[in-house]
């Protein structure tokens, strides 16, 4: 079965694949707002999508209904776009996919992507992803994520970027990096570390940073000018909503403490499961204050 239905189909020379997915690997919509701003800033042109049907448990990942310009009822169903860039230049041609991590058929769904990659000749993936982790807002955005291929690998390696030695239940992203493994194409992975205090939609300090890395291994040059506005502009909002959080400030400046003697040790950040730790503890000592 075919799952990918195509509008049109770009003349892409040895395109360079960005993946990005909605939902678990994607905290406060860090990841798939970068790609998206990246594909809108190319410009990048869709150029087909997936069918939804086979994928997803649509009383778990429910459309969304809306009443368009004309007074029609649409439903936006979970989405699979993927978006070329041709630049008929020195600069390599990108092959973008923002996705939304399917309920079901996790094999077949990835080998779907590797099958439009392999359609335009792809020969390196990175995908970009977001987790929340228990890093103050105030320091530069951790990185992390590495490759199977030495060279890409090394490239990451060179910007800072770590593996993250995670061990546990997993998302889309592994099953797809195998699925391209196994057709012997070079696959690698860029995470931003999201402060977990910060229950947002969209975090976009967390998007810059994703961005800037991107940018750095691309070796291109990407317009960041408006995202930069917008994270500035979340960064003065959020500081005056902290003006009478003495609490959390004094949460916040634990883990800077904390932050900065892992930087100046060159020591791993705590695991997921002590942010969990330290997070109910912190949530469990907001809730036992009198008067609360």
């Amino acid at each position: 079965m075919d799952h990918v239905q195509y509008m049109s189909s770009p003349e892409l020379q040895s395109p360079l694949m960005l993946i990005a997915f909605g939902g678990w690997p994607d905290a406060a919509e860090g990841a798939t707002t970068a790609l998206k701003y990246l594909a809108r800033k190319l410009p990048a042109a869709k150029f087909a999508s997936m069918d939804p049907e086979e994928f997803y448990v649509f009383t778990e990942r429910r459309p969304i209904s809306k009443v368009n310009e004309q007074g029609e009822r649409e439903i936006t169903w979970p989405a699979n776009d993927f978006y070329g860039y041709e630049t008929r230049s020195h600069i390599q041609d990108m092959l973008i996919l923002v996705g939304t991590e399917p309920n079901l058929k996790w094999r077949a769904y990835s080998n779907a992507i590797v099958d439009v990659a392999q359609k335009y000749h792809v020969s390196k993936v990175i995908m970009l992803g977001a987790l929340l982790d228990s890093v103050p807002h105030t320091r530069p955005i951790r990185i992390s994520g590495g490759a199977l291929d030495p060279e890409m690998a090394k490239k990451l390696g060179n910007l800072g970027v770590r593996n993250s030695g995670y061990q546990g239940p997993t998302g889309i992203g592994t099953a797809v990096s195998q699925a391209f493994a196994a057709k012997g194409i070079a696959f690698g992975s860029v995470w931003g570390h999201s402060p977990h205090y910060i229950q947002v939609s969209h975090f976009p300090k967390t998007s810059l940073a994703i961005l800037e890395a991107l940018d750095n291994v691309l070796g291109s040059a990407i317009d960041l000018a408006e995202m930069r506005d917008t994270d500035a502009a979340f960064d003065r909002q959020f500081k005056e909503a902290l003006e009478k959080e003495d609490e959390l400030n004094a949460y916040i400046h634990r883990l800077e403490r904390r932050y900065d003697a892992a930087r100046a040790q060159d020591t791993p950040i705590p695991t997921p499961q002590e942010m969990v730790q330290e997070l109910e503890e912190f949530l469990r000592g907001r809730t036992e204050q009198p008067g609360s």
